[in-house]
Order: C-alpha cells, then sequence, then structure tokens
C-alpha cells in the first residue's frame, strides 16, 4: 500500500516516524468539465487515487521534501518564493505563497510526498497536490 511506503521511506530519510500523514484525493468532474469558471454546472467526484506527504515541522522557514514519484529532493525557504522553474516543488511554493498573501503566518515542514494519480489524465493531481499541501501548513501551523 501507498501509505505504508510513504511512512516506511520517511522514516529511512528522517530516521523517526512523520508526525502527520496527509492524504489528498484526485478527483473527475462528471459533468462541467472547464465550466466551474464560468459559472456553469459541475458535479466533481472524489476517486481513489491520491497524493499523499508524510511530514514533520521544522524549527526554521524552510520546505524540505523527496517526492518518491520522481526520485527526487527539493526545496525552498519563504523568504524566496518567486518561481524558478516548473517543477513539481513550484506547486508547493506557490501555495505557501498564496497563503501566506493571505495572511497566514506559516511554519516550515520536511517530508516525503507519493502519488498514484497519473499525470496528465484529467484526474486532478496537481490539485491534490495544492490540498495536500494546504493541509500540511495546517499541520504544522501554530
Amino acid at each position: 500500500m501507498l501509505q505504508d511506503s510513504l511512512i516506511e521511506k520517511f522514516s529511512e530519510y528522517y530516521g523517526s516516524d512523520p508526525k502527520f500523514v496527509i492524504r489528498a484525493p484526485g478527483r473527475v468532474n462528471i459533468i462541467g468539465e472547464h465550466t466551474d469558471y464560468n459559472d456553469g454546472f459541475v458535479l466533481p467526484m472524489a476517486i481513489d487515487r491520491a497524493i499523499w506527504i508524510a511530514l514533520q515541522p521544522r524549527q526554521d522557514r524552510q520546505v524540505k521534501l523527496y517526492s518518491m514519484d520522481f526520485n527526487q529532493e527539493a526545496s525552498f525557504d519563504f523568504n524566496q518564493l518567486v518561481k524558478i522553474d516548473t517543477s513539481w516543488i513550484e506547486y508547493i511554493k506557490g501555495v505557501a505563497w498564496v497563503l501566506e498573501q493571505a495572511g497566514y503566518v506559516l511554519s516550515g515542514w520536511e517530508g516525503v510526498l507519493a502519488g498514484d494519480i497519473p499525470i496528465g489524465a484529467g484526474l486532478s493531481s496537481s490539485a491534490a497536490l495544492e490540498i495536500a499541501t494546504a493541509c500540511a501548513f495546517s499541520a504544522v501551523g501554530k
């Protein structure tokens, strides 16, 4: 199971169990694809595939993540929330930027990220990543 693999990888990577494990599902629109922002009717439904983040708080203003899907580590500092490229970490950085613009005081965290939503399949993998990220910030918030 993906959750078990995620927790195992977190323990290997950080030498302890995660403080939080977060899941955000992908979704499919049964009706109304691309009509939501045009005042149309939509009927989205969560699916059984998801993005998972196992994490623990940090004492600084940084986010450090290892992506199991890309076998890649990435990080950023809240003092440098500018778009650098088009990699997966930019979605997480974008959520941090929006939350700070809305007045939230964010705390740093580190973790391991994994998912089983096919990328680019119209199942909202990026939206699930953003929701999981918002939940991670909420979990470690002060």
